[in-house]
């Protein structure tokens, strides 16, 4: 297998050194080529270096990791997230199935994620279409505005659709169905932990292990064991009874 040209993007020269040195010694088969800590910096040297794998700090003063990436029309080279906090970045990160390194990392931390980039550099389709770093840039984009949308990914293509119009998402496997007001609803290949990580800070809830739901499109609550949610587009969505007080509480909010 041919040598991985890796470059490293982070604002501390020690996390540099450390990573470096890491990889040095104990990841053979990775050429680290140069180095960055700011992103003005390391846009151009990626440009110059054109390397096959950019280790990326996400936090950085001024401008941070995902704003770099927003300077490349396309991203041909694969990325490594190096970060040091738990925050919405990151859950946004493993939503679409990227790699990352929390810090501080172990070498078999390291060592774990370049085998999973080369695997998936491996089994990468020729025409691969929408990217999951593209899918990620665009989510990243569209939850930071006021007016939030998700970025879906399907076979034709992304689907972009406002938070505030998915009324709830249900489990199906691997699957997860999501539900929308105008009575529509799409199948998507993400799993429903991974859209409840995504969701929980915009006042979306796990009432069941099945279901998900925007409390913002709850129009009652009705009494039971668990009870049921009867969201607007009339549904009624079992409330399990262990997540039943956690459910009312927040409920109280709205």
């Amino acid at each position: 297998m041919s040598e991985i040209k890796a470059i490293i993007i982070d604002d501390e020269q020690h996390c540099i050194d450390a990573l470096q040195t890491m990889l040095e010694k104990k990841c053979p088969g990775v050429q680290v080529s140069g180095s960055a800590k700011s992103v003005r910096e390391a846009k151009g040297l990626i440009d110059d270096l054109q390397p096959d794998l950019v280790f990326l700090d996400v936090e950085m003063p001024y401008q941070n990791g995902f704003e770099l990436l927003k300077l490349f029309d396309k991203i041909y080279f694969d990325v490594i997230f190096t970060t040091a906090y738990e925050q919405y970045a990151l859950k946004a990160i493993k939503f679409n199935a990227l790699d990352y390194l929390l810090k501080p990392f172990s070498v078999k931390e390291l060592q774990d994620a370049l085998e999973k980039c080369r695997e998936k550099k491996l089994n990468r389709p020729k025409d691969q279409g929408i990217s999951p770093m593209e899918v990620f840039l665009q989510n990243m984009k569209t939850m930071q505005q006021t007016h939030k949308k998700i970025a879906l990914p399907t076979i034709n293509g992304l689907v972009f659709m406002p938070v505030q119009n998915i009324v709830r998402c249900e489990s199906t496997g691997n699957y997860t169905r999501i539900f929308f007001t105008d009575k529509k609803n799409l199948m998507v290949s993400r799993p429903l932990k991974e859209f409840e990580e995504l969701l929980s800070d915009v006042d979306f809830f796990r009432v069941h292990n099945s279901h998900l739901i925007n409390m913002q499109q709850m129009q009652s609550y009705i009494q039971g064991e668990g009870g049921f949610a009867l969201m607007s587009d009339g549904t009624q969505v079992e409330v399990s009874r262990r997540r039943k007080a956690d459910f009312l509480k927040k409920a109280m909010q709205f």
